[in-house]
């Protein structure tokens, strides 16, 4: 891919890679919604076929990278709650699993409609605030393992971070913008880890891709992460909201028009 890159396509992906570490820094987001649109206009000479797999498996691996200085950032700042993880995290692992083994024998349209619905509906609950909270607390096992179980499968399956879903779904349960974003910069690495290892060895990842999209997003993201903490929660929600409607117009996009 080095060879075929052109100026306007080196600066797309330096220009992506940034946003990334800003996303992720700055709202736990993991950056595949920034990521895989502009792979795709990159590999547009590919088979879509071909396209999609490796823009994917090069966002795995952008959001594991990008994650690590995140994930350090937050963890100095205090940002991520112990509690929130143990909570989640054995759930989210086994939904990342699972949804790797699914993801080639999921039809794609339907998941991506789905999934494009979920976003949007979680993005409006963002902007209700406190008026869209279910509980005060998150629901115990089994039941509590479901939610932390579908995000890891739709974000394996779908190259989206498994923080830009777990902010919005700890908001119904009560639980604080600040710490949700610390959490999810630790499950963006989880989940991400065994899907850019798995992408990595069905050669569905683009190193020269990866190289010019993760350096910049490493650069930003701690600085982010430093500045998410002294934002107001509020700020914050619209910031993931925004992000969510873009991952729903996104997939619907790639559900209809991709091919």
């Amino acid at each position: 891919m080095a060879g075929d890159l052109t100026l306007w396509s080196l600066i797309l992906l330096l220009l992506a890679g940034g946003a990334i570490g800003l996303a992720g820094g700055l709202l736990g987001i993991g950056g595949g919604v920034i990521a895989v649109p502009a792979l795709l206009e990159i590999f547009a000479h590919l088979p879509v076929s071909e396209r999609l797999p490796l823009a994917i498996g090069t966002a795995q691996a952008v959001i594991l990278l990008a994650s690590i200085t995140a994930v350090r950032a937050h963890g100095r700042g205090g940002g991520v709650e112990a509690s929130l993880l143990r909570a989640w995290l054995p759930a989210m692992i086994l939904g990342g699993l699972l949804g790797l083994v699914l993801a080639p024998f999921a039809p794609a349209a339907v998941s991506l409609v789905l999934f494009a619905a979920v976003a949007a509906a979680l993005g409006g609950t963002l902007l209700l605030g406190a008026r869209a909270q279910w509980t005060d607390g998150l629901p115990a096992p089994p039941a509590g393992w479901l939610p932390p179980g579908l995000i890891g499968l739709a974000s394996a399956a779908l190259g989206v971070g498994a923080g830009t879903l777990s902010g919005p779904v700890f908001g119904l349960f009560g639980v604080g913008l600040h710490q949700a974003v610390g959490a999810g910069a630790v499950f963006n690495l989880t989940v991400a880890t065994p899907a850019a290892l798995t992408a990595l060895a069905l050669g569905q990842v683009s190193l020269a891709g990866l190289l010019l999209l993760a350096a910049p997003a490493m650069l930003v993201a701690p600085s982010a992460a430093r500045l998410s903490h002294r934002l107001p929660p509020r700020v914050l929600a619209w910031g993931f909201a925004l992000c969510l409607f873009g991952i729903a117009g996104r997939l619907l996009w790639r559900a209809f028009g991709a091919e």
